[in-house]
Order: structure tokens, then C-alpha cells, then sequence
């Protein structure tokens, strides 16, 4: 099966760590914003793939494509089918809906333009007609507003790409956040139905975390009040956003001890900092597999994919 999946992310703030993301998902670099992949990843995780066309037919020939489409012998009781525009190729409006109509008439079942079930594709990109089912991945944010959250406290938008970068298309690894604050890296792993917990020093603060996860209807005893140096259990990922010195009274050693101390309980850890820590882990025999960040305005969040190195 090959799938088309649409890449999109503001420029320049959230470039870097998007590309990034992209190369732990298939494995290469980032070229265009429409790539086509035969992987079926879990695309719905990420924040930066907007649609995905699962390709049921292609050809540079528009009538060959609807002869292609006709033997597929589709069925849906209630779908409609699209003009998926892109920045690539322009079909004007009369067109495109000329296209789609056509396509229509080969697909059995009854249309619904409204509340269709199923949404068939039509895009034309550098001289073939791509024809598939539609995907859309906007519910994403769905724990956007949460109960209990503070001002420094991730996005989600960076609590996904942290989740993203270290655990990338696994469904099975054990994950810990050891400083989950108010548990917005364990509440959109949980969204991910992803193995995660978390854990916080602070009991108030634990507590608002127990209760975000609470509300969304997860089980609150997944966070608990504990200091990262009493963690014996051992996990394939630690997730750790590091309190910044801006907002609590930490210094960078005490920062990079919590990193270190990550990277104790678990094969690999995602450290998100606000400075780069290059040299310091080289140091500390810390090397890392992926860097990259996420800036807002003049505020740059660093994400380190770290592994301890053989001595």
C-alpha cells in the first residue's frame, strides 16, 4: 500500500524539530511537505502531518485513472469525493469539481457532502492523478485545556514531539516522565495509548497532575509524588523536561544531575532544555541521536535524544 502524507508546520519556529520528528518516523530526511511512503505509520501522533491519502489509484492519464477507480468496484453508504489541493500543481475550481464528479459516478453507495462517512481524494501532483481515501488528523489536541496547567509548562505541541523523537512507531515500550509536573507528557502519551507514567517531586503539583489525567478519564494513580532519585524500576524511555532556572531557583549542575539521573533509569531518555548542553554531555559519556528545537519567539526549547555510551 502506498500512502501520501501531508507535512505542515510555521516557519521558522517549528522547522527544525518537524524535520526531525519526520526522520524518526520514516527513517530519512525531510524533502517536501507531500511525501509518499509505503510505511503505515501512526500518524495521528504527530502534530506536523495534517492529511494522509491512502493511494488507491494513480496514473498521468485522467480517464485511465477513472477506468483504474472502476475496478476497484468501491462501496460507502455515505461518502463524498474531494479536491485535495495542494502547493504543488493548481487545478482550477471548474476542474476539480469536473474531476471529482466524474469519480463520484464510479463509486457505488449514496454521497452525503455534508456528514460523509468516508471521504475519497482526488490531488494532482508533477503530472499524475493520485485518487485514495482521505485521513485527517485534527483531534490531536483534544487535552488542549486541561484543568490544572502553569504558564512554563509544556505544549502540547512539545509534549508530542518529546513522545515523537525518543519512542518514534513503537506501541510497546515502557515510558516514565520523572518530572512530569502537571502531566502533560503522560496525559498525550496516554492519548497515544502508549505504556507511560509519571512522577513528580512536588506534591502539590503531582496531585494537579493526577487530576488532569483524572479528568480525561485515565487511571490517576499512573502519576505519582516521588523524588527521581528514589526511581529503582527500569523503562526504554525517560521523557524529562528539566525546570528552567527562569521559573524555579536550579542550577545547571542540579539541572544536568536530574538528566543524568534519567538516563540512569532508562535506555534512552529525551532531555528538554532551554541551553545547549553539547560539551556537558560529552562529559558526562552522554551522546545523543537526535538534537533539535522548538522556538518561540526568542525562546528556544533544546530536545536531546540521549544514550549512554559504553565506558
Amino acid at each position: 500500500m502506498n500512502y501520501l502524507y501531508v507535512i505542515n508546520y510555521f516557519e521558522p519556529d517549528e522547522e527544525n524539530i518537524c524535520q526531525e520528528e519526520f526522520q524518526v518516523f520514516f527513517q530519512q530526511p525531510f524533502t517536501s511537505r507531500y511525501h509518499f511512503s509505503q510505511l503505515d505509520i501512526p500518524f495521528t501522533r504527530s502534530v506536523f502531518i495534517k492529511d494522509r491519502l491512502t493511494i488507491l489509484a494513480s496514473n498521468s492519464s485522467l480517464t485511465m485513472l477513472l477506468k483504474e477507480v472502476e475496478k476497484l468496484e468501491l462501496y460507502s453508504d455515505c461518502f463524498k469525493v474531494i479536491y485535495y489541493k495542494n502547493a504543488l500543481t493548481h487545478l482550477d475550481y471548474r476542474t476539480s469539481l469536473s474531476y471529482c464528479s466524474r469519480l463520484s459516478e464510479v463509486i457505488g453507495g449514496d454521497t452525503d457532502l455534508v456528514h460523509p462517512q468516508d471521504i475519497f481524494a482526488l490531488t494532482y501532483i508533477e503530472g499524475v492523478y493520485y485518487f485514495g481515501k482521505l485521513e485527517k488528523n485534527n483531534s490531536w489536541h483534544k487535552y488542549e485545556h486541561k484543568p490544572y496547567s502553569y504558564s512554563h509548562s509544556l505544549s502540547i505541541k512539545a509534549a508530542r514531539c518529546a513522545i515523537n523523537l525518543g519512542n518514534g512507531t513503537h506501541d510497546d515500550l515502557k515510558i516514565i516522565d520523572p518530572c512530569c509536573g502537571v502531566g502533560t507528557v503522560v496525559l498525550e502519551g496516554l492519548a497515544m495509548g502508549l505504556d507511560i507514567r509519571g512522577s513528580d517531586i512536588n506534591r502539590d503539583v503531582s496531585y494537579k497532575g493526577r487530576l488532569n489525567i483524572e479528568h480525561f478519564g485515565y487511571d490517576p494513580l499512573l502519576i505519582t509524588r516521588r523524588d527521581i532519585h528514589d526511581i529503582t524500576e527500569y523503562y526504554d524511555l525517560a521523557i524529562i523536561d528539566v525546570p528552567y532556572g527562569v521559573y524555579s531557583h536550579i542550577s545547571q549542575e542540579q539541572q544536568l544531575d536530574l538528566i543524568n539521573e534519567a538516563c540512569h533509569i532508562a535506555s534512552n531518555c529525551v532531555a528538554i532544555t532551554h541551553v545547549e548542553y553539547d560539551e556537558a554531555f560529552k562529559a558526562m559519556h552522554l551522546s545523543y541521536q537526535h538534537k533539535c528545537y522548538l522556538r518561540k519567539g526568542n525562546f528556544y526549547r533544546y530536545f536531546y535524544v540521549l544514550e549512554r555510551e559504553d565506558i
